[in-house]
């Protein structure tokens, strides 16, 4: 009986000194260099449930509160893309009050000009909707526009997608101009509030000593997408003034902005411009339009963005589609200005931890990214 007592215990020691050999799937998963080690053990059903029900509940007071959080993400957008007239101002020796006062002012009248434009086009656009209809179903009834496409695609689609612009535009010009408020206060009180995170959280706080790399990465991405839009914006503006498209300036406006969504953003920028182009010069003029876009976009994707920046971030194809219709699902129209930087926020921020890096790696095209970044 003791010696049993005695196996039994020596038994237990050893038990208890020796871990358990790892299963030699777990062991491949867990030497996977985008899985880290603590997700290749065994996982925590109850916490794996917990945090379901919380993001499905903070989805359900965003989807809620989408009235306030659009203009909200959108003046930060705004505020984003002038913060680097302020810092280049700086660079060349503006004093600060000077520089802030000028970047207001460039946001301000911008952004006026922008709902001034988008609200006049949507009056303009709206007006003529009957005439652009019977010029579509005249165009359809000519010889030259093969049965096929009548049946894929009636005449009354498009007229149905021109009156669904109008309504994006109006939506958008007063989801503008609260934006342009907000980014002018935000550009107004950004040292301020800045002091107050800094006093708050303290400099040592590990989110207060993360955020300017965040925003050092992301002004980056911001400034080539910005030269990058531009440059798309202005050649499709060209094109269609050439063809002779209603509102043409409109368009190159909304390519702009579409444009910070990679390869998706213009092709549906081009949508309106080529069913105008159609019911006013014919099939010939809207294949021009799709041509045109589409070599722009591939151009723009493929050759500035590279040249520019080399790829600072690079997003996989599979993300930037999918991020895009779920936030223009969550926010509405102005979802779809805001996916791309609220996605670039997300996927710099999951870069910047280190038990997350692997997920931005999955994320982006270039495995390097991270280590980069880091």
């Amino acid at each position: 009986m003791t010696e049993r007592t005695a196996a039994a215990a020596a038994g237990a020691a050893g038990t208890k000194g020796t871990p358990n050999p790892r299963p030699a799937g777990l062991a491949s998963v867990a030497g996977s260099r985008y899985v880290p080690a603590w997700l290749s053990g065994a996982t925590n059903l109850f916490a794996m449930l917990v945090t379901a029900v919380l993001v499905g509940a903070a989805l359900f007071l965003v989807a809620w509160l989408s009235p306030v959080l659009a203009p909200l993400g959108l003046g930060l957008f705004l505020a984003a893309i002038a913060a680097p007239l302020f810092t280049w101002l700086r660079e060349r020796g503006v004093s600060a009050g000077v520089a802030l006062a000028i970047t207001v002012a460039v946001v301000a009248l911008g952004g006026v000009a922008v709902i001034l434009l988008a609200l006049t086009s949507a009056t303009t656009l709206a007006s003529s909707l009957a005439t652009y209809s019977d010029e579509l179903q005249a165009r359809y009834g000519a010889a030259g526009v093969p049965a096929s496409l009548r049946d894929l695609i009636p005449p009354e689609v498009l007229a149905g997608v021109l009156r669904s612009v109008v309504d994006i535009l109006l939506s958008v010009g007063s989801n503008l101009a609260f934006a342009v408020v907000i980014a002018a206060l935000l550009l107004l009180d950004g040292e301020r509030l800045t002091r107050l995170v800094s006093s708050g959280l303290g400099s040592g706080n590990p989110v207060f000593r993360e955020t300017p790399g965040l925003a050092r990465a992301a002004i980056t991405y911001m400034l080539v997408r910005i030269r990058v839009n531009l440059v798309t914006a202005a050649s499709l503006l060209v094109l269609m003034l050439v063809l002779g498209v209603d509102n043409a300036l409109l368009w190159a406006v909304g390519a702009f902005f579409l444009s910070f969504v990679p390869y998706l953003g213009l092709t549906l920028a081009l949508i309106p411009p080529t069913i105008l182009a159609f019911a006013e010069s014919g099939p010939i003029a809207a294949a021009a339009i799709i041509v045109g876009g589409l070599v722009l976009n591939l151009v723009a994707e493929n050759v500035l963005e590279p040249t520019l920046a080399g790829r600072a971030l690079s997003l996989t194809t599979w993300v930037v589609f999918l991020m895009f219709f779920f936030w223009v699902w969550l926010l509405g129209p102005v979802g779809a200005l805001l996916s791309m930087p609220i996605t670039v926020m997300i996927v710099l921020t999951l870069q910047h931890n280190e038990r997350t890096r692997w997920v931005a790696a999955l994320l982006t095209r270039d495995e390097g990214t991270a280590e980069a970044e880091a």
